[in-house]
């Protein structure tokens, strides 16, 4: 939709809330002015009861006194056991009414019961609550309580600061700033971009800001934010509400200028300096949580986020200097962070205050924090991060290797079950060996070679046999090398012969005795899996299979091992 018409459909709601507006008010001072010029008219000594009993301006039909039932009550019907169901499944029977074990899936209409009832679609959402939300995963539950243990172990005493001391915080870096600007006719975006982040921030580190529902210009101002300060946006975490408690029936959500009902609320999270995923495990652990968070709210703070962020945050990012701005004294207070409070909550914190998990909090001591900082580094090794231990790195969620760093090689053959075993000189085709790790932009190096043969790349070679006495052989090993460079080297020469072709001799590359060096090597990938040189063996799966005359026997399982001797002189000793 054009940006005029959203902003013309926007002037016209605004309008219209304005004209209702107004026309409830004259509605209720017309009232009011009738009920008033009845009494005096009553006063009197002989009341024209006629007229002071006509009714007064049509009002609209009272409202009902009680919502109606978010849905008829049925009574609960037994299920049958189903013990041809898995575990798993009948767990679910027993718990969820509308579970269909076939379908695999629970079935409900939640936009009519919405439309019916007022109850949000997300109140059905299973196990959204942490306790329960990996029931069916006991090893995502045991990392999430080795992190849980492991950052509470690891973390500084809670402390905190009024607003206007925030200069004494300098010059301290922190690993992860958490915001939510508190939005009014006296705090607006240009206020908040002021605040000094960028010289708070460590190199690298995290920042998550929430921005409000989408309904405004909070998205694409929060963008702007994150960019003046250094960062660039790399991820978005909703807040999805839910309204179990606070649902008072249908049509009763607060007017909104938007065009569908706000349910969420978005933080934007950005990232400053270099962090890979794959290689960067001492400092981000990935896909540990969802970027998805439900949570009813809280009736008492209504602009309180979820206190789930935290957890989420602490099991992403392992490092242990967590700064908070413009925190909240009710709910905001945390070990393990410094929580700087917005200037209405900064007289708000006693002297014996405690945060919700019974930590005590401390005034901001700057000695006191870089002495508690330097600790848990001492037990990281020297690094301000929470340790990694070999249980939750060996359950955490791991990034795909990239293609191109692991090294692969092997010799792959088939006996020749029956033919003649045929070496090629100038009678067949030969396919030099191909050094393509030497050239990193895989130009292809010849190594020297007869002018009777052929260069060419060889594809995975596979020695193949016919049982038949005119039969096809084709050379034996291939070895294969990728490097950290993903490059690849093909280890030696295809030969072929058709038939009763005389098998003359094999002319390698490279002289006899050095056949390993000049001629194999040429063509070996310089990566983890290599032929082993001079020992004239190739490292590999099940080995080549080579053909024994008519004997129709084939020598498998050898490892790719060919005879020094013999490959630097031909096959003449296989004819």
């Amino acid at each position: 939709m054009p940006k005029e018409a959203i902003s013309s459909t926007t002037d016209v709601l605004n309008s219209a809330n304005s004209l209702l507006t107004s026309h409830r008010e004259l509605l209720t001072y017309v009232r009011n002015s009738q009920r008033a010029h009845r009494r005096q008219l009553r006063a009197l000594a002989t009341a024209p009861n006629d007229l002071a009993n006509l009714p007064l301006i049509d009002s609209p039909a009272p409202s009902p006194q009680h919502s109606p039932p978010s849905s008829p009550q049925l009574a609960p019907r037994t299920r049958p056991q189903r013990q041809d169901l898995h575990p798993a499944k009948r767990a679910r029977v027993a718990r969820y009414a509308n579970y269909v074990p076939e379908e695999e899936t629970i079935r409900n209409d939640y936009s009519q019961r919405y439309v019916d009832s007022g109850e949000w679609p997300q109140n059905r959402v299973l196990g959204a609550e942490p306790s329960r939300r990996f029931e069916e995963y006991p090893k995502q539950q045991r990392l999430l309580g080795l992190k849980k243990e492991s950052v509470d172990a690891h973390a500084t005493p809670p402390f905190f600061l009024p607003f206007s001391h925030l200069s004494s915080l300098h010059p301290q870096k922190f690993d992860v700033i958490l915001l939510d600007p508190p939005f009014s006719s006296s705090f607006g975006w240009d206020d908040l971009q002021a605040l000094p982040v960028p010289s708070l921030a460590a190199d690298p580190s995290f920042v998550f800001m929430w921005v409000g529902s989408g309904a405004g210009e909070g998205l694409e101002r929060g963008r702007e934010v994150l960019a003046k300060w250094g960062y660039r946006r790399c991820e978005d975490v909703v807040w999805v509400k839910t309204n179990n408690t606070t649902n008072r029936g249908p049509g009763t959500d607060p007017p909104t200028t938007s065009l569908l009902t706000r349910t969420k609320q978005h933080c934007l999270m950005g990232i400053r300096g270099t962090v890979r995923r794959s290689t960067d495990s001492w400092f981000v652990h990935c896909n540990v949580d969802t970027d998805v968070i439900i949570w009813e709210g809280d009736t008492a703070d209504p602009m309180r986020k979820p206190p789930e962020m935290y957890t989420l945050i602490e099991n992403f990012c392992l490092g242990t200097r967590r700064l908070e701005l413009l925190g909240r004294a009710r709910s905001s207070l945390r070990r393990g962070w410094v929580t700087v409070l917005t200037a209405s909550d900064g007289a708000k914190v006693g002297e014996h205050a405690r945060t919700a998990e019974g930590d005590a909090v401390h005034p901001w001591n700057k000695d006191s924090w870089e002495e508690a900082t330097r600790h848990l580094a001492s037990l990281a090794g020297g690094k301000c991060v929470v340790p990694n231990s070999q249980e939750i790195d060996a359950l955490r969620p791991k990034s795909p290797m990239r293609s191109g760093n692991s090294g692969v090689s092997g010799g792959v053959g088939v006996a020749i079950s029956g033919g003649v075993g045929v070496g090629v000189g100038s009678a067949g085709v030969g396919m030099n060996a191909v050094n393509m790790n030497a050239d990193p932009n895989m130009n292809i190096q010849h190594s020297r070679r007869p002018p009777s043969q052929n260069p060419m790349m060889v594809s995975p070679m596979m020695g193949m046999g016919m049982p038949m006495d005119m039969g096809m052989g084709i050379g034996n090993m291939m070895g294969m090398g990728m490097g950290n460079m993903g490059m690849m080297g093909m280890g030696n020469m295809g030969v072929m012969g058709m038939g009763d072709m005389p098998g003359a001799a094999f002319q390698w590359v490279g002289d006899g005795d050095r056949i390993w060096e000049d001629g194999m090597m040429a063509g070996m990938g310089m990566g983890s899996g290599m032929g082993m040189g001079n020992t004239g063996m190739g490292v590999g799966g099940p080995g080549i299979g080579m053909g024994m005359g008519n004997s129709r026997m084939g020598m498998g399982g050898m490892g790719g091992m060919g005879m020094h001797g013999q490959w630097g002189q031909g096959y003449d000793g296989f004819q």
